[in-house]
């Protein structure tokens, strides 16, 4: 049986995982009060139809942020990434610090990324290595919760989100994808791409709010499935009607394309994740599958 309601305030509420945790909390019969920036904007107004309250603040300005917190019973926390990590890592902290000074607050949920914390253990690590900067900004803001003194926290560290695969981000994450539905990666055939619903990261963090003790102290790795970029292909013809071909870069081709873009390189981390071990854990959690996803409304590849 859940706990009575509780008031959590979602940072980043308009984004796929915040706008999971606002749904799924709202589900759960919460307050879910959703920090945004600009409560003019389409997607907070989507938002408060759903039944948030929508907060005016500013992640720059900390007193905006304490003000916030002001009767808040827990915070859903992840960091925002921009060009800036040492902005990003400073305004992450700033958030937890001020649901540290505030009096109501109890419960901290963070999200940050499978595997934070074996950054170490990463071929080539080191103050060279293109994700130097995202992995320990990653493991200072873990640390950071656990050390903070909340009477309840969970972090949760979700895959590669399957939103991914919709635009425009695809012409990012996947470019040329939009065009001629080839996937161009720096995977490895064999390599187990952890799959998950950005917004399933909602899911748990429900469970958290709902059920402290049940999660307290606990770092969740989040998968739905594991998949190959040959077996992701398949599901993407099934779903669209029409066949989806895969590229592996050559090492010519990612040398010219890993000077241009990170994603190659998240490609190349992930070859070392072997995301299938991370799948039976999460079974608890009733995940969208990538069936499910890429036949919703949400998947929207061009």
């Amino acid at each position: 049986m859940s706990s009575s309601p509780k008031k959590i305030l979602v940072t980043a509420a308009t984004g796929n995982q915040g706008g999971g945790v606002v749904r799924h909390c709202l589900q759960h019969g919460h307050h879910v009060y959703a920090l945004v920036r600009d409560p003019s904007k389409p997607a907070a107004k989507q938002l408060q139809d759903l039944g948030a309250v929508l907060v005016q603040g500013d992640l720059e300005n900390r007193e905006s942020v304490q003000q916030a917190m002001q009767g808040m019973d827990a915070v859903f926390l992840m960091e925002v990434k921009t060009r800036d990590s040492e902005g990003d890592l400073r305004r992450t902290l700033d958030i937890i610090e001020a649901a540290k000074a505030s009096s109501t607050v109890t419960t901290m949920i963070a999200s940050t990324a499978i595997k934070t914390g074996e950054h170490q253990a990463l071929e080539a690590w080191g103050p060279d290595h293109p994700m130097y900067a995202y992995w320990l900004n990653k493991a200072a803001i873990e640390q950071h919760v656990r050390d903070a003194g909340f009477q309840h926290w969970t972090i949760i560290r979700p895959g590669h989100f399957l939103q991914m695969l919709n635009s425009p981000l695809n012409r990012f994450t996947f470019p040329g994808f939009a065009e001629d539905f080839v996937l161009r990666v720096a995977w490895k055939p064999q390599t187990k791409i952890p799959w998950i619903d950005a917004s399933d990261v909602g899911i748990v963090a429900a469970e958290a709010l709902s059920h402290p003790d049940k999660l307290m102290g606990r770092e969740i790795e989040l998968v739905a499935e594991a998949l190959t970029i040959e077996e992701t292909a398949a599901r993407l013809s099934d779903a669209r009607g029409k066949p989806v071909r895969v590229h592996y870069y050559t090492e010519q081709e990612l040398a010219e394309v890993k000077s241009q873009s990170i994603v190659t390189r998240g490609h190349e981390w992930e070859n070392e994740v072997f995301g299938d071990k991370y799948v039976a854990p999460s079974t608890a959690f009733n995940l969208t599958s990538v069936k499910e996803y890429l036949a919703s409304p949400r998947f929207s590849p061009v």
